[in-house]
């Protein structure tokens, strides 16, 4: 219904903290907390019920903003360790997703008998409990690549929030591999791909039509051990495979470009908590 020619972007601004404490040689536990904000800008020459320049930030018809998105607590078991020469690492994982407030009160899709209200798409969380599962095996080489693996990743959601939405089962396949330091660039390269599938999504038992997806996400990044910390710089490109940004390709001439880059920052403290070791 609305006959003027889309155009804009959707970016995320996204700070990931955490911390990893071990509990003894063959566990420990992490703590993370996302924060951050997306915004949208609509380039076209109107607004509508579904566009206009908007951030996650604020509250809405059917969002509640803020800048929390969700807490992660995992924990991990070392199954297999070959100690700091080559061999093999293999770890075990489960946790829980702790959602925060910042998320949508209503579904963004309207049926065709449907009056279609303001609205917004988007928000920090999903506003539902999820389980973890993960498993991750990488090895440690003399040559290069020297240290290569992958990670399986399931989040599978609990239950519906309290608004009726019931978010998809996320499944990741990641594949990694590192140089060794490069003196040119006083670092290593690495090389990643992700494979990421989602289910479907409902609100109130009703399938959600963007949900249902199949991406393959290629990257390369640079990594610096300095005396201070680990630094990493990394850009992915995600191409959709299946599914898109908006969920209307079944119906319209859409095309997505999607580009992520992230720097990371790892310090290990080197600090010993007496009564937490055991």
């Amino acid at each position: 219904d609305e006959e003027f020619h889309h155009l804009g972007t959707l970016s995320a601004s996204i700070l990931s903290t955490s911390i990893t404490i071990g509990l003894n040689d063959w566990w420990n536990i992490s703590l993370n907390q996302i924060w951050g904000n997306r915004y949208m800008t609509w380039d076209a020459d109107t607004t509508s019920k579904h566009h206009r320049d908007e951030g996650s930030e604020t509250n809405f018809t059917n969002a509640i903003g803020g800048y929390l998105g969700d807490s992660r607590i995992l924990v991990r078991y070392l199954f297999l360790n070959a100690g700091r020469g080559p061999g093999s690492r293999l770890f075990f994982g489960g946790g829980l997703v702790i959602p925060s407030d910042n998320t949508l009160t209503s579904s963004p899709f309207f049926g065709p008998e449907s009056d279609v209200e303001d609205h917004r798409h988007f928000s920090m969380s999903e506003g539902v409990y999820k389980a973890i599962f993960e498993t991750q095996f990488f090895i440690k080489r003399m040559k290069n690549p020297v240290f290569l693996g992958g990670t399986v990743s399931i989040e599978e959601p609990l239950a519906e929030n309290g608004y009726g939405f019931k978010p998809s089962r996320l499944i990741d396949l990641s594949f990694t591999a590192f140089t060794r330091k490069l003196k040119p660039l006083n670092g290593s390269l690495s090389g990643s791909l992700m494979i990421r599938k989602t289910s479907k999504a409902y609100w109130n038992s009703i399938a959600s039509p963007n949900s249902d997806s199949f991406l393959l996400i290629p990257g390369v990044g640079i990594l610096w051990n300095l005396k201070f910390a680990t630094l990493m710089l990394n850009l992915q490109k995600p191409i959709f495979v299946k599914g898109s940004l908006s969920g209307t390709e079944a119906y319209l001439d859409e095309e997505t470009n999607a580009y992520q880059l992230s720097f990371s920052i790892r310090k290990i403290l080197d600090y010993y908590i007496p009564w937490l070791y055991w």
